[in-house]
């Protein structure tokens, strides 16, 4: 066994960061204490110290298999949670608290991890249990207000926060929340200052620094924010979720530097597959097709998973690059090697029809993934093209029924307004101030415009609450007189209430229009028209919405089977899954509108 000592010294090395060291004294003791679970632990800990996540899994699966201590086991979710397999963390949370019920450091990261799976309720009921044995513990109180935070209560999560501030006034988390709450709520300066404090106290974290970056953003700072989100990019290279908000706001600004961090990153970790092909997709959107290939040939092949990620990103590329046979090649190869994959089903049906290929064929692997518990917009949307394009048109006209899911409301003049032209104006004017950008975003629908940064809607300002007052009862109207239809995917999940999921404004100018796109997380989305010009009345359909044409290129594309007329003061709301997009702006105007997407309210 080892002794005491030996144990002692090992653990010096790992609290001193000497993770190497702690390692190569602790291996030798195998030889004599191969069934010491502690020294597996320790070698867990050495080697989760060294980012070899791997190598640590293993130790601290040998170690249980020896003792399942629970401290032990929560080590190992904590490992899992680092890994971003939050299930897997759970599973092990739950099985500490099997063994020891009142063990704190499982129940404060199983809530951390119920909360990354985004169940929220049970993370706030968590919480608030510990809480009511122990009142002053400070994690519990920063995860309750983080529950709270996602959960959009906004008030209560404050409180949670600047009471943990109270006790603790440099507390990075509770800094860090308070502040993206004072951003989301149209304060940006005062959560930059927050934030500055959270980085100063967390100078590692890559979070703050991003939602820092954001809160500059917001206020102006272009220079300020640009070297915050490079210095949340030191610290996390390889995320492609923070490459893909640092160049979405550097292409707003039509910066030079769009699209660097990806180039630089991947000569440092050419192995980097997911990082590529996000690079890959944004050189696409850019017209820069070859080259975007040329970026998946470089990443080294490790794996079949690695494989089929850049087949099926391949064939992506070629089909909108009018290469159809090929893509569908690539898309098959994709598939041949995780066929169980949805984005690898959603991509051969794609190709398939694109290439004007067996439509039939297309209908055939995507009717399964219809009435699977992963059902997105993104299938229903792909779905229906597979059903138009087959011929198939009652089973088409049943899912798309353009006279029974697609409509126009007006709102009703909002409290304390005389009139709504009255309301529009004010809006209009206030939301003329948050287009600070110079570009749209690259990868949005939104062609030669501006889009507002950040979620609208959570911006606690009196005009925007009266608009979102406004915008509820017009959907809500529609929504109670959609048909009673148990099995149409729009009627059956209608429970009375809703809530907005997101939402933005956009402002088209000259030749501006939007894409033929759905949308992924929302099951009503809309375009509220504030401003429109004189000549989306002229009678040639300039500036309209239309509806049923599919956003990807095809030998024999489909076009558009419907469209809505706007006008100001009105809403247009359609199922997300449905593709729109809009005639293109061809005189120098402007034209106005605030999207948002809407959920039901789960009962």
């Amino acid at each position: 066994m080892a002794t005491a000592e030996q144990l002692n010294q090992a653990i010096g090395l790992i609290q001193n960061h000497q993770h190497a060291d702690a390692e190569a004294l602790l291996t030798p003791l195998l030889n004599q204490s191969a069934a010491d679970a502690d020294v597996w632990q320790l070698i867990a800990l050495a080697r989760k110290g060294q980012l070899d996540l791997t190598g640590a899994e293993i130790a601290f699966r040998q170690s249980i298999d020896l003792h399942a201590a629970p401290a032990v086991v929560t080590n190992l979710g904590n490992l899992y949670r680092q890994m971003g397999r939050e299930d897997e963390a759970l599973n092990c949370y739950n099985r500490a608290l099997e063994a020891a019920a009142s063990h704190l450091p499982a129940r404060i990261n199983k809530g951390r991890a119920l909360l990354a799976l985004s169940r929220l309720e049970e993370a706030t009921t968590l919480y608030t249990g510990i809480l009511e044995e122990l009142p002053e513990h400070t994690n519990a109180r920063i995860g309750l207000a983080q529950s709270l935070q996602r959960s959009g209560q906004h008030r209560a999560a404050t409180l949670h926060f600047e009471k943990v501030l109270a006790q603790d006034p440099e507390n990075a988390a509770a800094l860090n929340g308070l502040g993206v709450i004072q951003k989301i709520s149209g304060r940006p300066r005062e959560a930059s200052r927050a934030l500055k404090r959270a980085a100063a106290s967390a100078p590692t974290a890559p979070e703050v620094r991003t939602n820092l970056a954001s809160a500059l953003a917001l206020s102006g700072e272009e220079t300020e924010a640009i070297s915050e989100y490079r210095e949340a990019l030191r610290l996390d290279p390889l995320n492609p979720e923070l490459h893909d908000w640092f160049n979405g706001y550097l292409s707003t600004l039509a910066h030079r530097d769009y699209l660097r961090s990806y180039a630089e990153v991947l000569d440092q970790h050419p192995s980097a597959g997911s990082l590529a092909i996000a690079y890959a997709r944004k050189l696409l959107l850019g017209e820069q097709g070859d080259k975007a290939l040329q970026v998946l040939a470089a990443v080294p092949i490790d794996a079949e998973q690695t494989r089929a990620y850049l087949a099926c990103e391949r064939s992506h590329i070629l089909r909108e690059m009018g290469e159809f046979d090929e893509a569908v090649s690539a898309a098959r190869e994709a598939h041949h090697l995780l066929p169980a994959l949805p984005r690898n089903i959603l991509e051969l049906a794609t190709a398939i029809m694109a290439a004007s290929a067996d439509y039939e064929e297309a209908v055939a692997y995507l009717q399964p993934l219809t009435s699977s518990a992963t059902c997105g917009q993104d299938i229903r949307a792909t779905y229906a093209t597979a059903l138009r394009y087959a011929g198939r048109r009652d089973e088409y006209d049943q899912l798309v029924d353009y006279e029974k899911y697609v409509g126009m409301r007006h709102i009703e003049t909002p409290e304390g307004y005389g009139n709504l032209m009255t309301f529009l104006q004010a809006l209009r004017e206030h939301l003329t101030s948050l287009h600070i950008t110079r570009h749209h975003p690259v990868g949005q629908s939104l062609q030669f415009g501006t889009q507002t940064l950040d979620d609208l809607f959570s911006r606690e300002e009196s005009v925007i609450e009266a608009l979102k007052v406004g915008l509820t009862n017009a959907i809500q109207s529609f929504a109670q007189g959609l048909p009673s239809n148990v099995e149409h995917p729009v009627s059956n999940r209608y429970t009375g209430e809703i809530t907005f999921s997101d939402s933005w404004s956009v402002l088209l100018r000259k030749m501006g229009f939007h894409k033929n796109h759905y949308h992924s997380h929302g099951w009503l989305s809309s375009a509220f028209y504030l401003t429109v010009p004189d000549v989306v009345s002229a009678g040639g359909k300039e500036g309209w919405i239309k509806f049923g044409e599919p956003g990807f290129r095809a030998r024999e594309p489909l076009g558009p089977e419907h469209w809505l007329q706007p006008e100001e003061g009105a809403l247009a709301i359609f199922p997300s899954y449905v593709w729109h997009g809009t005639e293109a702006l061809q005189s120098d105007v402007e034209r106005m509108t605030v999207g948002f997407d809407v959920l039901p309210v789960a009962k």
